[in-house]
């Protein structure tokens, strides 16, 4: 029987995930320290959810919030009652927001262009209103911010570890001692022993049902499939706010690619939502939030909501970018170019002959994520460390801070590096930790077979479980029933690989049936409805009395434990 063969690795800080969040962890780690590894899944200069570009990041730009009146402290109170409801990690949020121009900074001096001659604003920058009632979303040239990053990880002397999925930890007397991951195209177990990790692999990906029906045309990298939740999960590291979704009110291209937000977005200043009325449902940022008295910013500004209109029986609903100058149609056009999906979509739009002009764009919900507004992941105190000693987490990986998206990645990223340095600093010898049985023992099992499943089914019967038991009816005896589904496909799958590819497809399995465990558990202990994130139907009421707190789920002695954090 073929066995597979493990390779070692040995570093100071071991950085997991290439995205916005692992580069910047990386970059400032190597900085400090000469024996670092960034691991990933990918490669990269192409990883992420910047892997096709980034067009936006938020901030505090003193010279122009100020002027306006507005202070830092206003801008994080906007976003902890209007972003988050109040329900965020609130000093970690003060940090993103106070060091989020500082990081920009940095990317300008790694090569991105960030100041415009055709600007009035101090320093050139290109700002716009967004997220956050003040105009504090700098666009910038970033349709090749990963590769602009990935040269800096190189240049500080990091080693990079690509196509390496890592998918446990390894541990040691109860703290940190490195990861274990597979190689996509080699085949082989890595095993990379560290002083110190940081894991910043993402989202929990491809859990629904896209709309498309194809296991791939989803809005979101789908190589994102929560690796690095499941295995901090199974190394007994406590996660939060797994059971919140994103959904509903985000809505994209039912036709074409998704992406860069339509109507707004990378689609300002033109872009508005229309029924097929052409009535307007969602007006211009600029007509939304462009004023200087804070505050003012009401989202849509109409009283009417895509859902609302398609449910009366006044849809389609599209986005209507005809409106505006030519400069406007100029600016839109440059933004798109420079956001992930946008330069697609584009190619696309042209090889059918399509104009923003001419032509409106059809928009439909998404897919359920676990994303921005969900912002389920370890819990992190407020120098990026987990639960677990030397793991810290950075970006969309860490917990507790809806809406931080890009400023999040970059300056989480850049503080866990910080800590993590702290930390090595003070252990002597690389330690040797344990960790890898159980992924070894699961890819030797599937390498053994001649025949089983496709890995394609086990995704399909995924989807299913997860669209059916955990969207539109959630309760407590939907979520059991959920439970039980992914129990028994995990019991009774016979996975089959023929290469590492789909052996790689295999594993992503195996954390997406833990993820989904994870939330159909949290689903059944928050006994509420808060929001739109997260909505039961045996709970239909919020209560904050009892529920206005992260729900903390881990691991001990093979059962599951709860335990309630105050924000």
């Amino acid at each position: 029987m073929k066995r597979i063969e493990i390779q070692e690795h040995t570093c100071d800080i071991c950085v997991v995930g290439g995205g916005l969040a692992g580069c910047m962890a990386a970059i400032r780690a190597a900085q400090l320290n000469t024996n670092v590894i960034l691991v990933d899944k990918s490669h990269p200069e192409r990883s992420g959810c910047a892997a096709t570009g980034l067009d936006h990041v938020w901030g505090y730009f003193p010279e122009v919030q100020g002027r306006e009146g507005v202070s830092l402290e206003e801008m994080v109170e906007d976003h902890i009652q209007n972003v988050a409801h109040g329900l965020v990690h609130k000093k970690m949020l003060h940090y993103i927001a106070a060091t989020s121009l500082d990081r920009i900074l940095d990317l300008e001096r790694f090569g991105a262009k960030i100041r415009f001659e055709d600007s009035t604003l101090p320093g050139k920058l290109r700002l716009q209103y967004q997220m956050h009632a003040c105009r504090n979303t700098l666009h910038f040239e970033g349709r090749d911010v990963k590769r602009i990053l990935s040269k800096a990880v190189r240049n500080q002397g990091a080693r990079i570890l690509d196509r390496v999925m890592v998918m446990e930890l390894l541990v040691e007397d109860g703290e940190i001692a490195g990861a274990v991951g597979y190689g996509t195209r080699d085949g082989k177990i890595h095993r990379i022993r560290a002083k110190a990790v940081v894991m910043a692999t993402g989202r929990a990906n491809r859990l629904y049902k896209p709309y498309p029906g194809l296991t791939f045309a989803i809005r979101m990298p789908p190589a994102l499939t929560g690796d690095g939740k499941a295995a901090m999960f199974r190394a007994g590291v406590e996660l939060i706010n797994m059971e919140f979704l994103s959904i509903p009110g985000r809505w994209s291209s039912k036709n074409l690619i998704r992406g860069g937000g339509l109507p707004t977005g990378s689609y300002q200043p033109p872009g508005t939502g229309v029924n097929a009325l052409g009535e307007v449902i969602r007006r211009r940022n600029h007509d939304i939030g462009g004023k200087t008295v804070y505050g003012t910013a009401k989202t849509f500004a109409t009283g009417k909501s895509f859902q609302g209109e398609l449910e009366a029986g006044r849809g389609p609903i599209y986005a209507d970018m005809s409106w505006g100058s030519e400069e406007d149609q100029k600016y839109m056009l440059w933004a798109i170019e420079n956001e992930g999906l946008g330069p697609g979509l584009l190619h696309l739009m042209d090889s059918y002959g399509l104009d923003f002009r001419k032509h409106k764009i059809e928009l439909w919900p998404i897919e359920p994520e676990h994303s921005a507004a969900a912002a389920g992941g370890p819990i992190v105190d407020d120098i990026c460390q987990t639960t677990l000693p030397g793991l810290y987490a950075a970006g969309d990986e860490a917990g507790g801070i809806p809406g931080s998206v890009a400023p999040g990645a970059f300056t989480m990223g850049y503080l866990a590096a910080e800590s993590a340095t702290k930390r090595t600093d003070q252990i002597k010898a690389i330690p040797v930790g344990k960790g890898e049985e159980q992924v070894v023992a699961f890819c030797n099992d599937i390498l053994s077979r001649s025949d089983g499943d496709p890995w394609e089914e086990a995704q399909a019967t995924i989807h299913n479980i997860m669209t059916d038991y955990n969207v539109h009816v959630r309760s407590e005896t939907m979520a059991n029933r959920g439970l039980e589904s992914l129990d028994y496909l995990a019991g009774t799958m016979h996975l089959t690989a023929a290469n590492p590819h789909e052996l790689t497809h295999c594993l992503e399995m195996r954390n997406l049936i833990d993820c989904g465990k994870i939330i159909f558990r949290s689903t059944i202990e928050r006994k509420e409805s808060r929001g739109k994130i997260f909505q039961r139907k045996d709970y239909p009421e919020q209560d904050d009395a009892n529920w206005f707190c992260f729900l903390g789920q881990k691991m001990e002695k093979d059962v599951a434990v709860f335990q309630k954090h105050s924000p």
